[in-house]
């Protein structure tokens, strides 16, 4: 006899099993995630750079209309910030949460890091991952003005 499994049940196991591997227990212990659909369908971004932080967003979707929410629950979204575009050298990771209220977006404000450097970012919600971020944080106190570029982009 077949086992059926409503929408909600399939998104809540979903958010189980992220938030079970989002904790670092090993996958034999989660759930498989059926859902594929690319949830990442307004790309990713960076912004508001301090000489030691950047902020990350996204936010999840299902179509491009946003008619289709990915959830009514909060959805737990994974991000990792590297120095090196393959994610060899990872300098900073966590989670957070997409929540239904703010349109399953996330605004991520990741500290520790090194003035004027390049990093590469990326978030992973279920199986998917975003596409791989740059993103640059600010000259040090003493850095030279004259150097300073800015980038303004505005929605």
């Amino acid at each position: 006899m077949p086992i059926e499994v409503n929408r909600r049940q399939l998104l809540s196991g979903t958010a189980a099993a992220v938030g079970v591997a989002m904790i670092g227990l090993p996958a034999a212990a989660t759930p498989p995630v059926t859902d594929t659909a690319d949830p990442f369908l307004l790309g990713i971004a960076s912004g508001d750079p301090l000489p030691d932080a950047v902020v990350l967003w996204t936010r999840l979707l299902r179509d491009p209309l946003g008619a289709n929410p990915v959830s009514r629950r909060p959805v737990p979204v994974g991000w990792q910030v590297a120095e090196d575009e393959r994610f060899r050298r990872v300098v900073r990771t966590g989670f957070a949460v997409a929540r239904p209220e703010l349109a399953h977006s996330v605004h991520v404000d990741v500290g520790g890091l090194r003035p004027a450097r390049d990093y590469f970012y990326r978030f992973r919600a279920g199986r998917a991952f975003s596409p791989v971020g740059r993103t640059r944080t600010a000259p040090g106190r003493h850095a030279d003005p004259n150097r300073l570029r800015v980038g303004v982009v505005s929605c």
